[in-house]
């Protein structure tokens, strides 16, 4: 780029030097800049602010949502042994809207779910006909004898959601049960 300086002289003006024009509006600064220099830092505090809100708020909703998966699993049917179906059992629903699967030694109930260490664990209550109630824990999957009545496995849950809506009725458990040789379910 070429200059002409007052005394009629052109030359050529090199890199890092300037020519007197450029030079006497140096020492001020515009108030374009100025604004941008104060508004800087504002804006830097700003996305600092913002950035740890999304921090704090990606930390709190990966807790819950952890929380949620190991109190609520999502694992909540099991498939029956082939060998427990083959003894020839009978699939049934327990629930407080159900009437209970009865014999002549007592009725099965439905009693509390929980869950713990991240698996449901449902209490099934034989209730005796002289009035004694026994309350029976069993995992997804797990089996256990229940005198006057049979073999019980707990192969369905169906857990309450966590937002409980009142008008949705339905099952609890679902279990599979052999009974013993000469026990009959009363309807």
């Amino acid at each position: 780029m070429a200059a002409d300086d007052s005394s009629g002289r052109s030359g050529v003006v090199r890199a890092g030097t300037s020519t007197g024009v450029e030079a006497a509006g140096c020492g001020t600064a515009s108030p374009a800049h100025e604004a941008a220099s104060v508004v800087s830092p504002l804006r830097r505090v700003m996305r600092s602010v913002l950035r740890g809100f999304l921090a704090v708020l990606l930390v709190v909703v990966g807790g819950v949502s952890g929380w949620l998966w190991w109190t609520r699993p999502p694992v909540r049917e099991v498939p029956l042994p082939d060998e427990l179906v083959a003894k020839g059992g009978t699939y049934a629903q327990v629930h407080v809207s159900i009437e209970p699967l009865q014999t002549a030694a007592g009725q099965l109930q439905v009693g509390p779910l929980r869950s713990e260490r991240h698996e449901w664990i449902g209490t099934l209550l034989w209730r005796h006909n002289d009035g004694v109630q026994e309350p029976i824990e069993l995992r997804l999957g797990e089996t256990t004898h229940i005198d006057g009545l049979g073999t019980v496995t707990l192969f369905a849950v169906n857990p309450e959601p966590l937002l409980p809506d009142y008008r949705l009725g339905g099952w609890t458990y679902k279990v599979y049960i052999v009974l013993d040789p000469g026990v009959e379910r009363i309807m």
